[in-house]
């Protein structure tokens, strides 16, 4: 309960801050003629509609099991990071094209001192809200709120790459702006296919952690009556771990025999791994 607190408060400092980040840059961006600013403006205005994407999500991920989802809803957070990814995506493009069309045009202008202040602020509040938002993260096993974290930390980066573009546009030419830009735009691109990658590996439910399943076949193997783990797989919804088994028992054992077995895996491997909810365990007789 402490930790879905948590998160919901994690996820409202990060509209309240992206929403304020936003209208700063761009408002300071416009008003000084600081191209690269608006840029990383419009990269926190998606951030803003991802951050409402993941607070939906972990929201929703919470809500308890139902007859039509009966395995819960915690993909849910797979689905807000995939709208997380598309905004990124979507602003990075838009930002790549506006920073093109200024250098081939030569629009580029000295941008105001003030926009620095801005970038440089930007800076300290996004990696304060990456060292929360992944602390949080990482104790409430949240893959929605861990890429939010992350994008933070990324917001952080491009922070500093539009702290230099403005202070070279005013030391040295201009055109620094613009290009230093079109550099923001790509941070925000990889971010976004990145996002947009895990969010659909999760919801074709790709589990790749060779680690656990090796663990929980060796819980398994431990049990008395177990002879053999025949086939084991995981699959993931949002933080939590489901796991399909098939065991070898006796071929003598009896029906009421091989559930005993079975009930007593599915309660040690879930006993060995708190984000493990649920095993289902398949039981067939030995071969001779």
């Amino acid at each position: 309960m402490r930790t879905e607190r948590e998160t919901r408060i994690a996820g409202s400092l990060s509209i309240v801050g992206n929403a304020l980040l936003t209208a700063a840059k761009i408002g300071f961006g416009l008003a000084t003629g600081a191209q690269v600013l608006v840029a990383d403006g419009l990269h926190n205005f998606a951030d803003l509609g991802a951050s409402l994407a993941v607070a939906i999500g972990v929201r929703v991920a919470h809500v308890p099991a139902d007859f039509e989802h009966p395995y819960g809803h915690q993909k849910a957070e797979s689905v807000a990071q995939k709208i997380v990814g598309i905004l990124l995506l979507l602003a990075g493009l838009e930002i790549l094209w506006q920073s093109a069309h200024d250098i081939w045009h030569g629009n580029a202008a000295v941008p105001g001192i003030i926009s620095a202040y801005v970038a440089a602020g930007s800076i300290v509040v996004k990696e304060v809200l990456y060292r929360y938002n992944r602390a949080v993260a990482d104790r409430a096993r949240s893959k929605a709120l861990a890429a939010s974290a992350v994008d933070n930390r990324l917001d952080a980066v491009t922070s500093v790459v539009a702290l230099v573009g403005i202070l070279l546009a005013r030391i040295y030419s201009p055109i620094f702006d613009p290009v230093l830009a079109g550099v923001v735009s790509l941070f925000v691109i990889y971010s976004g296919w990145l996002l947009v990658n895990r969010a659909v590996a999760d919801l074709m439910d790709r589990f790749d952690d060779r680690k656990l399943l090796d663990a929980l076949r060796g819980v398994a193997l431990a049990v008395r009556g177990v002879r053999e783990v025949t086939g084991i797989r995981g699959r993931y919804m949002g933080a939590e771990v489901l796991i399909d088994l098939e065991i070898a028992v006796p071929g003598d054992y009896t029906v009421r025999d091989g559930h005993m077995v079975a009930t007593s895996v599915k309660e040690a491997i879930m006993e060995s791994r708190p984000e493990v909810v649920a095993v289902h365990v398949h039981v067939n007789p030995e071969e001779e």
